[in-house]
């Protein structure tokens, strides 16, 4: 017997699948509670876009991988209770707030004063944001 951990989520029909499946042995699921099921939505976005391929040459799988993405971020969204209006009337509002991704901008670093209130919060995100002393 060889048993391989997956550890994530999946599909509903997925399970349904597996234990149909003679090659299967056995299948050692459970549902999940509110907190982790999110937990694990949150885990399957980050999985879902690390697949989208980049290259132009693979249409087919980025529309297939988009899929799944717009599929747990639905679900994700169903689950806090949003509509897709609400999402998308706040979309608009961050939209004109900050604008969009049109220009691709990507800021590498940006020195601040000593006394500037985006050090403070830079700081207190040190998991996100990296600091040292620039000279």
């Amino acid at each position: 017997m060889i048993r391989f951990y997956l550890q994530k989520l999946v599909r509903d029909k997925v399970v349904e699948k597996c234990l149909d499946d003679e090659e299967v042995l056995h299948t050692e699921y459970q549902a999940l509670d509110k907190q982790a099921f999110r937990r694990e939505l949150i885990r399957k976005v980050h999985e879902e876009a690390d697949e989208i391929p980049l290259g132009d040459d693979q249409q087919d799988e980025a529309l297939k991988e988009l899929a799944d993405l717009q599929e747990v971020v639905d679900t994700l969204r169903q689950d806090f209770g949003f509509s897709i209006e609400q999402v998308q009337e706040e979309m608009v509002r961050k939209k004109q707030d900050n604008g969009g991704f049109d220009n691709r901008h990507y800021i590498e670093y940006n020195d601040f004063t000593d006394d500037s209130r985006w050090v403070k919060i830079l700081r207190a995100q040190p998991e996100k944001y990296r600091e040292e002393t620039a000279g």
